[in-house]
């Protein structure tokens, strides 16, 4: 997936980017019927929040069939990295990352992702 210089999503965003990393490839009806309960949104607001979505770079749409199929276009790990990072150094004022086996409880994480988030924090903590 092309990575594109994004802002931390909004909570929203990334409730929608974790059925996306979960499902692939969704409807916004699916998605719609996913998030309903905790965002208590109609159809259409799912819809505006996802246009302006594909507008940022952070997921694609697709025309299949007649219907618009979204999928992620930033990773996980590589999104998940800039946010502890971020959240590391501006909330927490760390100089460093946790380590990623801090977040070995995930659930939406596997053990290969954690890896990999745990070489690209290390690797950023390189760089600092």
């Amino acid at each position: 997936m092309p990575e594109h210089s994004i802002d931390n999503p909004t909570r929203p965003e990334l409730a929608i980017l974790k059925l996306l990393w979960r499902g692939r490839e969704l409807s916004a009806r699916d998605i719609h019927s996913a998030i309903i309960e905790e965002f208590d949104w109609s159809y259409s607001t799912v819809r505006t929040v996802l246009e302006r979505m594909t507008d940022k770079g952070l997921i694609s749409k697709t025309a299949v069939s007649g219907v618009n199929i979204y999928a992620a276009e930033v990773s996980k790990v590589s999104m998940l990295g800039r946010m502890i990072a971020d959240f590391s150094k501006r909330v927490l004022e760390l100089d460093n990352a946790p380590a990623a086996a801090f977040f070995s409880d995930s659930k939406l994480l596997s053990e290969s992702e954690l890896a990999e988030l745990e070489a690209m924090l290390r690797d950023a903590e390189d760089k600092s």
